[in-house]
């Protein structure tokens, strides 16, 4: 089976820490406004003197020209640390090649390891370990097999992101791993965003969601958004039921079926924890095959 790993990654800290010092703040705030992790705010003031160096410059041009910012961490994990060689193919949405070597030179020219990351060491260990308590007991590999009905691709790798994108889960797609960036819970108003331990059901949720969105993407994409909409609620109502029990089952369905406006929702979930509960009727038919037929 493969491994659930909940790891701190270097390239995606440098990838947030690139963005702390671009246009990305002022994006996110325009759409939704925030209060950010301290570390984002430290960050964004270690690195002011380097907002013009050609790594900014570059993830700029990249978010200019509409590409997305996930490729800007897939690019860089697609890639050895902390020279930033390229191991695998690229992301051909913008000049990916060009934005590593900007990007390995960023990291020796401001120094961040030495000079900043050493002295944040605390924060980031806190949100590792938050996440691994989170998960130690957590279902989620054999829930997904059994949803998938074959092995997972790669290791999944959960990696904190206290910089930017501060709203966003970020997932990635290397040959060795699907790497799942998972800000910290947003918190009400303007206060800052809750550690992890205090948005255990919410961390839970979006890291499924967002795996089972990747994994089943050639059973949903025929599908309308509606139908795409409830069957990924309802796998994660399911999981939650497992992870969490009934309450955490129902509080999510109660909650999802209200915001997304899902009035088929409960329905879905009774269906899809029949359907998990059966064996698949045919090879290469997984339960999420059969309740979409």
């Amino acid at each position: 089976m493969s491994e659930l790993l909940i790891e701190l990654d270097d390239r995606v800290r440098l990838v947030g820490a690139v963005l702390a010092v671009s246009h990305w703040p002022q994006i996110e705030q325009a759409c939704t406004p925030h209060a950010v992790h301290p570390q984002a705010k430290l960050t964004r003031q270690f690195l002011a003197d380097h907002a013009h160096h050609d790594a900014v410059q570059a993830a700029n041009a990249a978010l200019q020209e509409g590409a997305p910012v996930a490729d800007l961490f897939a690019a860089a994990l697609n890639s050895q640390w902390p020279t930033f060689a390229p191991t695998a193919p690229l992301p051909p949405s913008f000049a990916a090649a060009a934005w590593l070597e900007a990007l390995a030179d960023f990291y020796v020219d401001t120094a961040i390891a030495a000079f900043f990351w050493a002295q944040q060491a605390a924060s980031w260990e806190e949100a590792r370990r938050d996440l691994r308590r989170i998960w130690q007991t957590s279902p989620l590999l054999s829930f997904l097999a059994r949803l998938h009905d074959q092995p997972l691709p790669a290791a999944i790798c959960l990696t904190p992101n206290l910089t930017y994108p501060a709203l966003q889960p970020i997932l990635a797609v290397a040959p060795d791993a699907l790497t799942f960036i998972l800000p910290p819970p947003k918190a009400v108003g303007e206060s800052a965003p809750w550690p992890y331990r205090e948005g255990a059901d919410w961390v839970l949720a979006e890291t499924c969601c967002h795996l089972c969105a990747h994994l089943l993407h050639p059973t949903l994409a025929p599908l309308s958004q509606s139908e795409r909409d409830t069957l990924l609620h309802a796998a994660v109502a399911v999981f939650l039921g497992e992870a969490l029990g009934n309450a955490g089952s129902q509080a999510y369905i109660v909650a999802a079926k209200r915001q997304f406006h899902l009035p088929h929702l409960p329905a879905a979930v009774a269906q899809l924890q029949s359907h998990l509960a059966s064996p698949p009727a045919t090879i290469n038919h997984s339960p999420i095959h059969q309740f979409t037929n």
